[in-house]
């Protein structure tokens, strides 16, 4: 190490060349003083101190900000635990071969080493154990004998000189992170190695109780890895190697460009701005692919410790998706509060419950991995290109069997349990406009207007999808155009988009709906001044469609028809409609123009025109009448919407936070 020292008459000097960009600045080739010491070991600690001093300088003036980032504290921090974890198993493995090994001991001396360190963490490398110390640690059970084996540690490592931390380790853990080693970085280090150290000690019963998280599901792995196709052996005969005099001249290595991991979702950001304002995504598509980026960036920092987007590997693109497909629970992402969990705190979720309702779909996941893919090109498209050897093709989910149709992934509703929907309490006599699911006095005949009463029947006559219901507005009825008779227009709305572009239609309203009053609802619902059709169903405080509020009521009264088989729902009250519509011949183009489906060729696609509202009436009239035994009532609006109140639901505090992060 260049000290930069000499002696003159007794005396120590210090004498360094000026940096380039301070020499360019002032015009001194040098600069010198002296350390008024005589002693050499002093001149040389402040001839340290006056290096690191000058380097800062110069780098403040010819350059960026040299000061660690987040990210690269972050990256230092998970190697200095990574690799004393692995130091420590080790020691522990080693010390467990041994014939006199004591397990309680063993436990012992690993706890006072964390609480040196926790004290080294918490007071730098000057720690002692002070008073309030002492209550802390007996209150984690240590004795007096085991806080005066702390204090011998903190001595130990003195004496040793474990600390402070030797210079040239903190400088390469700076590199390590591609930043300049300046004393403020220097520091910084310090603190981020006895935090990891600290971190590390913690784990003892990793070591000696046998708790390793990474067990977990690995058997489970490897049996799926074994359906792997086998790796061809390697040739075991060389092949001839020329062998020049003189070596082949080869470019110098560049130092990889660190790129933090959490800049992923800056570039996930850009992605949705693109497809914003291309008009390819809608607000939903943005939040769902910065969300999968968000659950990204958290595996890969806290489960896979990537910290560098350039050290990203398929390994490792691979476990995440293992972990959406087996372990992460099945419903993640319907509560706001699944993203403050950790990946650790989701894995646990997805332990509590059931096989069954681990791992998300086949199909969202090959969702998210096109949300992912396009991420990556856009990064590799910006240079990041090790990201260009990832396929994700290769783990996304398979499509469905060629053994196994279309028509039976649906399971079918009969008739006769669509007809069991309509003689249940909301649709009859239900108890009270918060208890619509129970019958209410005998003898009375009390309903309320609202989204439970009215989707179902909608639902069943029009072949909508419940989410092209219950997100619909009041301007999309159209029931006042002279010669015209009334319609629904299914199109995207401020509140909810369309699933595809041939899902924009208009369907004829059944006479059945005309009877049981719905526009006479929907009339008074706009007298009130709504947009929406079915405000019973919002809350400012959820982001959740508003189909997801609706079945939530609904569920209930499917259970009360007797309908609780898994998959029989409103969906299948849809897959009903079609189903009728079949069975009275109609073609499929005419079944499409009413459920809103594509053609299957360019013949029923490019050549075909929708049909006419008229002509679509005369389709639904072929629908068999199952509402006929239900009686017209006067409009009765649930009380808290006629009265424009919030939703008794709604969870204010929720709608603050949302509205931060909104305007965040």
């Amino acid at each position: 190490m260049a000290f930069h020292i000499f002696r003159r008459q007794a005396v120590y000097y210090w004498r360094r060349r000026t940096p380039r960009a301070l020499a360019i600045r002032y015009g001194r080739p040098h600069v010198s003083m002296s350390l008024r010491t005589m002693s050499r070991a002093v001149a040389r600690r402040l001839a340290n101190q006056l290096n690191l001093t000058l380097d800062d300088v110069a780098m403040l003036a010819d350059g960026p900000d040299p000061h660690l980032t987040r990210s690269q504290i972050e990256t230092m921090l998970h190697a200095v635990v990574d690799g004393h974890l692995a130091k420590l198993d080790r020691v522990a493995f080693a010390a467990k071969s041994s014939p006199g090994f004591d397990l309680g001991q063993a436990k012992a001396d690993d706890w006072r080493a964390y609480w040196a360190y926790a004290l080294l963490d918490a007071q730098g490398v000057n720690a002692v154990v002070r008073e309030e110390d002492r209550g802390r640690m007996t209150a984690d059970g240590l004795s007096e004998a085991d806080i005066e084996a702390v204090q011998d540690h903190l001595a130990m490592l003195r004496v040793n000189d474990l600390v402070p931390t030797k210079h040239y380790i903190l400088r390469g853990m700076i590199e390590g992170v591609a930043a300049t080693p300046t004393a403020m970085n220097l520091a910084v280090a310090q603190g981020t190695y006895l935090r990891g150290m600290k971190l590390a000690l913690a784990q003892s019963d990793r070591r000696y109780g046998g708790v390793r998280i990474e067990d977990d599901g690995l058997v489970d792995r490897m049996m799926l890895a074994k359906s792997d196709p086998p790796k061809p052996p390697p040739s075991m005969v060389n092949p001839p190697v020329d062998r020049p005099t003189d070596p082949p001249e080869v470019d110098a290595p560049t130092i990889p460009q660190f790129i933090p991991m959490a800049d992923f979702a800056q570039l996930a950001d850009r992605v949705a701005q693109q497809n914003r304002a291309d008009e390819h995504w809608d607000d939903k598509t943005q939040r769902q692919a910065k969300s999968i980026a968000s659950l990204f960036v958290k595996f890969m920092v806290q489960d896979q410790r990537i910290l560098d987007l350039s050290l990203l590997r398929q390994e490792h693109v691979g476990k995440f998706v293992d972990f959406l497909r087996f372990d992460i629970y099945k419903h993640y992402g319907k509560s706001a509060r699944d993203e403050q969990l950790t990946i650790e705190q989701l894995r646990e979720k997805g332990r509590s419950v059931v096989q069954a309702k681990r791992g998300i779909s086949g199909g969202t996941i090959n969702r998210h991995a096109t949300f992912l893919g396009q991420i990556f090109d856009h990064a590799t498209a910006r240079g990041v290109n090790s990201l260009e050897a990832i396929d994700l093709t290769k783990l996304r989910a398979k499509s469905r069997s060629k053994n196994k149709r279309a028509r039976d992934e649906r399971r079918k509703l009969p008739i006769a349990s669509a007809k069991a929907i309509f003689q249940t309490p909301p649709f009859i006599n239900c108890a009270g406009w918060d208890d619509l699911g129970k019958w209410g006095e005998q003898g009375a005949a009390q309903i309320f207007h609202c989204a439970l009463y009215f989707v179902p029947i909608l639902i069943y006559y029009s072949g909508a999808r419940r989410e092209e219901l219950c997100g619909a507005m009041v301007d999309d009825i159209i029931f006042d155009r002279e010669a015209c008779k009334p319609y629904i227009h299914i199109a995207a709305n401020q509140q909810r988009r369309i699933k595809n572009s041939q899902s924009k239609r208009n369907i004829p309203l059944h006479p059945e709906l005309i009877r049981l009053g719905f526009l006479d609802y929907v009339g008074k619902i706009k007298a009130l001044g709504y947009k929406l059709l079915f405000p019973d169903l919002y809350s400012p405080s959820s982001r959740s469609p508003l189909g997801n509020r609706f079945y939530k009521l609904f569920k209930p009264i499917l259970t009360a028809a007797k309908i609780t088989e898994e998959g029989l729902g409103a969906h299948a009250v849809r897959h009903l409609f079609g189903a009728q519509l079949k069975k009275k011949l109609l073609t499929k183009e005419d079944r499409a123009d009413l459920l809103g489906h594509g053609g299957d060729s360019e013949t029923s696609e490019r050549y075909c025109e929708p049909h006419e509202l008229d002509t679509l009436f005369e389709f639904i009239m072929k629908l068999e009448v199952v509402t006929g035994h239900l009686e017209p009532q006067t409009i009765n609006i649930i009380p808290w919407v006629e009265r424009m109140e919030v939703a008794p639901f709604s969870q204010p505090s929720r709608a603050k936070h949302l509205a931060q992060a909104a305007d965040g």
